[in-house]
């Protein structure tokens, strides 16, 4: 794992060889879509189904010359949005129990294999579901504009859906438990993906039954996820190691317990990537509130947070580790440095960053860290504060000023 993130560092040397030029027009299309024939049932239809909007909806669209971009409830980097969510449904009143996949286009749920004595279960080695989620990357999306770097942020966006998905199933009180260590290899075959889309993680929610299921009974039909596609061995590779790696079984992490339905609610519709703050301050305890349990929970599973504290009242500045200051002083020149010269870095209120050890397990720390990012995203909206994820920083410059061996994974600018 260590090769990937190697191989993909950002250094003060490196970046000046950089020469790719970005031409928009071929942007692969962002939106997997099965064709008409298929059965397809609108959300709104179902009560019990409507919170699905909540982790994939479009929420905004704007406008760049003759180009409209629309915007997702989930952030994703370079706005490409690489997750495809597809879910196994049973026991809905008048919907057929299936597989599905959902398009945010119109909020609708395709149904792409009906349900016998088959299931989703059997690849998870579980008994019967109410609801299985799983999050795909398609690859390319990604790869076409950040080529090789494009795995880092292919886990960052899961780790954003998951956040994303639990948000949703929180504010409706479903219980549920993540899953990582599912047949992945054998699944990727089934639903036809060709290597172009492979399995990330999934969420289960449970339905209080003990049936056990066969393997689907048939290849599901492969349907591309662009409309034009180039392999990328280096993502390739990357991709079949996933499908052998063993993750560390995750718990449901309680991060929003103190926020009630209407509050989340209110923050999955109205969040947004910032891309300018007005370096006004914030208060010590709101940042408490910000950043309640992350600290906590991310150490115990094996990330270590720093953050550059620039604009936060009663707090003293600096560069702290958790919760401990290791450098005092004024780092808003450093923070703007370390983020690829961007300028959120020094405007923001505090920029965290997310690092873990080299003999962790990498991909699953960057999945993570997505997740505990997507909270604090979620927590700001609340209180009408800006976040960002910067997802390209200098790997070298971060562990040097940071005095750390840790791999660096991801940054997030936090402030108004």
């Amino acid at each position: 794992m260590q090769q990937f993130q190697q191989k993909t560092d950002i250094t003060i040397k490196n970046s000046f060889l950089q020469t790719q030029f970005i031409d928009w027009r071929t942007q692969p299309k962002s939106f997997k879509t099965y064709p008409k024939f298929f059965r397809r049932y609108h959300l709104d239809e179902f009560e019990e189904l409507k919170f699905i909007k909540d982790f994939g909806k479009i929420t905004d669209k704007k406008v760049y010359g003759n180009e409209e971009v629309v915007l997702r409830v989930t952030p994703s980097a370079g706005g490409l949005y690489p997750c495809e969510i597809y879910i196994q449904i049973r026991g809905i009143k008048n919907l057929l129990s299936g597989v599905y996949h959902y398009e945010p286009l119109n909020d609708s749920l395709t149904l792409i294999h009906e349900l016998s004595n088959d299931g989703l279960e059997y690849y998870f080695e579980t008994d019967s579901k109410k609801f299985i989620f799983l999050i795909s990357n398609v690859y390319f999306r990604t790869s076409w504009k950040y080529e090789n770097r494009a795995i880092r942020y292919l886990l960052l966006d899961t780790g954003h859906q998951l956040g994303a998905i639990c948000s949703a199933l929180k504010k409706e009180a479903i219980p549920f438990d993540f899953s990582f260590n599912f047949n992945k290899k054998r699944l990727n075959e089934a639903f036809g993906f060709e290597e172009q889309e492979f399995f990330q993680g999934a969420i289960l929610v449970d339905n209080g039954k003990d049936t056990k299921y066969q393997n689907l009974r048939e290849r599901l039909v492969t349907v591309s996820s662009t409309d034009y596609f180039i392999k990328n061995p280096f993502l390739e590779e990357f991709s079949k190691l996933l499908e052998n790696l063993i993750f560390d079984e995750i718990k449901p992490l309680h991060l929003l317990d103190d926020m009630d339905k209407k509050c989340i609610q209110r923050s999955i519709d109205k969040r947004r990537s910032i891309r300018a703050f007005e370096k006004k301050p914030i208060t010590k305890e709101e940042f408490d509130f910000l950043t309640k349990d992350i600290f906590e929970r991310s150490k115990s599973l094996g990330i270590e947070v720093f953050f550059i504290n620039n604009n936060v009242k009663n707090l003293e500045l600096g560069v702290y580790k958790n919760v401990n200051l290791i450098s005092k002083g004024d780092f808003k020149g450093l923070s703007t440095r370390l983020a690829f010269n961007q300028k959120l870095g020094e405007s923001s209120c505090f920029t965290l960053i997310f690092t873990s050890k080299k003999e962790s397990n990498l991909f699953q720390d960057y999945i993570i860290s997505g997740f505990l990012a997507h909270i604090i995203n979620l927590r700001a909206t609340s209180l009408d504060i800006g976040c960002s994820g910067i997802g390209a920083f200098f790997d070298d410059e971060c562990q040097r000023n940071l005095k750390t061996t840790n791999n660096i994974l991801y940054l997030q600018a936090v402030g108004r």
